[in-house]
């Protein structure tokens, strides 16, 4: 197997109600035993967060080369600017963008996964989810990369 250079994957923006993130919603989360099990096929055409970030990289057809990066500066980027069309309620305390950009981009240098997750709207029941996910998953080793970069 050919080594694949680390980089980093994005994946969403998802919105949707808080109530998506149940335990009755888990099974919608998760890609179950693999290609033939019966949710596998809902599972990698979800647009839905899934339960453990590096599970996004089975749905490789949502994984696009525009948003494939070799450099962290693209990834960063993008979550400025999905953040700016999609920013959380301003009535509720979050980071400022600045020290999150400055934060994700450190874990991001060091092999992490990163998900903006928040709340959009006052009553509390809009949420947003966007990720990006380093490849190779240094937890998830069996995973193979969706889309080398170039």
């Amino acid at each position: 197997m050919a080594l694949v250079t680390p980089h980093w994957h994005a994946y969403g923006p998802w919105t949707g109600p808080h109530q998506f993130f149940s335990r009755e919603h888990e099974h919608e989360r998760r890609p179950g035993n693999g290609p033939g099990d019966a949710g596998w096929a809902a599972f990698v055409a979800a647009t839905t967060p899934p339960m453990q970030t590096g599970h996004y990289l089975l749905r490789r057809d949502q994984t696009a080369r525009e948003r494939t990066w070799i450099d962290v500066q693209g990834p960063l980027t993008w979550l400025a600017e999905t953040y700016a069309q999609l920013p959380p309620d301003p009535a509720l305390s979050y980071m400022e963008l600045a020290e999150r950009l400055e934060y994700t981009g450190q874990s991001l240098r060091h092999g992490g996964d990163t998900i903006w997750h928040y709340t959009t709207s006052k009553s509390g029941n809009r949420l947003v989810v966007f990720a990006v996910i380093c490849c190779p998953h240094r937890h998830l080793t069996a995973i193979p990369c969706p889309l080398p970069p170039n």
